[in-house]
């Protein structure tokens, strides 16, 4: 399996599949609007040139700066193979890289996969009554982020003569 940038020959094939990934209608949760504007972020997960999962994601700059995960998509044969734990490190060490603190994400109070999966790989999940509007709850997943170890300094010269 690979990891890369997303493309836009991608983006129009994940607009052709992401309904059947889902098993309902939720293309229009994949807006244009994540590969053209917000899309130096999104990255795809192939295998032997096929397109296996994606994420959309990206960067909010309000303190704590913070990795958006937006929307992830895996084939259905390639399920519970790793596919989103990959995409989901790659991201979050971009995201780490470019000065994030923090990585979120939302799903609906319902999706029990979604809540396992963030949950296994070290997500904190809180529910929010109205957090959509009201009557409409959402479980919000966080994770803080460690900063990035400083590189290590030279050694100090010492005077052996």
């Amino acid at each position: 399996m690979q990891t890369r940038k997303i493309t836009k020959a991608d983006f129009d094939q994940i607009v052709e599949v992401i309904d059947r990934w889902w098993g309902g209608p939720i293309s229009t949760f994949a807006h244009p609007i994540f590969f053209y504007e917000l899309g130096d972020n999104a990255l795809i997960a192939e295998e032997d040139g096929r397109l296996i999962g994606f994420l959309l994601g990206f960067l909010h700059f309000k303190e704590p700066k913070t990795g958006y995960v937006h929307l992830v998509g895996i084939h259905p044969d390639y399920r519970r193979r790793g596919v989103g734990r990959v995409l989901y490190a790659e991201f979050t060490e971009r995201c780490r890289s470019l000065g994030c603190k923090r990585m979120k994400a939302i799903t609906t109070a319902g999706n029990e996969g979604s809540i396992r999966f963030h949950e296994a790989v070290g997500w904190r999940a809180t529910e929010i009554e109205d957090y959509a509007g009201p009557g409409r709850k959402r479980i919000v997943f966080t994770r803080d982020l460690p900063p990035l170890s400083p590189p290590p300094r030279p050694p100090h010269p010492s005077s052996t003569n």
